[in-house]
């Protein structure tokens, strides 16, 4: 007798183990075919047929056994134990399946009538530096847009260039953190991700400077032009990273594992860019404003 691990589907609970025969009654060569059917109370069940040899000593052990479990082995692992009804030669159903379960095992009884042997031509095994070298990639990319941002946006804005990269770079830290905390791997759709936050929390800044030069231009003050700026621009932002959040939900709900990956980290980056484009930005631009007034107060004294 053997001792062999049982499908937990077999009884409806945890691994079990059944006492089996050593010797086998029938084989998969013995079995001829197998497909989905239903029993005479039209319930699925599994059709199975066997050959002459077969269905006799198919027929002799199931008129010994009735009322016993005969268990479907294939790989070492008993599969299913249906209990034996009646004598079987060389037709017989299995019965008190599921539909899913019926598709299952008429597949498994296909597999173990296959009689072929696997020979072994060549085998190659893949490491990771693939993925390494996909992943360094990714972050010398982000690395190098990052510094392309910095340079542009001290180029362009100057001095307010620098309260953008702070709100940035609070940005980013944010979004690790944040990864870091739920236990997210940094994958390269993650990166795609990280890269696309960077751009759109640079986005949201430009909007910000320009409107407060617009208000400039118009001779109000530089609180007044502040205040105006991100106030008028708050709807705007909270307008397209509401879309951007919309279309990372469908990539949640209809993508696969690295489109989720991605999503994820887009979801993250909306949420600690609304923040930081926000508040950050603007608490910056008052601590600057407010160190100013300290100078020119101190100078008139």
């Amino acid at each position: 007798m053997d001792i062999i691990p049982g499908s937990a589907d077999a009884t409806g609970g945890g691994t079990v183990y059944y006492m089996v025969r050593k010797a086998a009654a029938v084989s998969g060569r013995d079995l001829t075919n197998a497909r989905p059917s239903v029993d005479q109370n039209n319930l699925p069940a599994v059709q199975f047929t066997l050959s002459g040899e077969g269905a006799r000593k198919f027929g002799i052990v199931t008129e010994t056994n009735i009322g016993r479990r005969l268990a479907i082995i294939l790989d070492n692992r008993v599969t299913s134990a249906p209990t034996i009804q009646s004598r079987i030669t060389d037709t017989g159903q299995i019965t008190g399946v599921t539909r899913d379960e019926v598709t299952d095992l008429s597949l498994i009884l296909k597999s173990g009538a296959l009689p072929a042997t696997l020979t072994y031509l060549e085998e190659r095994t893949i490491g990771p530096s693939l993925g390494a070298d996909s992943i360094r990639s990714g972050i010398q990319a982000s690395v190098v847009g990052l510094l392309l941002i910095v340079a542009f946006m001290l180029i362009y804005y100057k001095l307010s260039g620098v309260n953008a990269i702070v709100a940035l770079l609070f940005n980013l830290i944010i979004l690790i953190g944040l990864m870091a905390y739920i236990g997210a791997v940094m994958t390269l759709p993650g990166i795609a991700g990280f890269v696309l936050t960077m751009g759109i929390g640079v986005d949201s800044n430009v909007l910000i400077f320009e409107r407060i030069k617009e208000e400039l231009e118009a001779q109000h003050g530089v609180r007044a032009a502040i205040n105006a700026g991100f106030s008028r621009v708050f709807l705007t932002l909270l307008d397209t990273h509401i879309s951007a959040l919309i279309a990372a939900l469908f990539l949640i709900q209809f993508g696969t594992g690295p489109i989720r990956g991605f999503a994820y980290t887009l979801i993250i980056g909306l949420a600690s860019n609304l923040f930081t484009s926000t508040f950050v930005s603007k608490t910056l631009f008052e601590l600057a404003l407010g160190r100013q007034q300290r100078q020119t107060a101190a100078l008139s004294i």
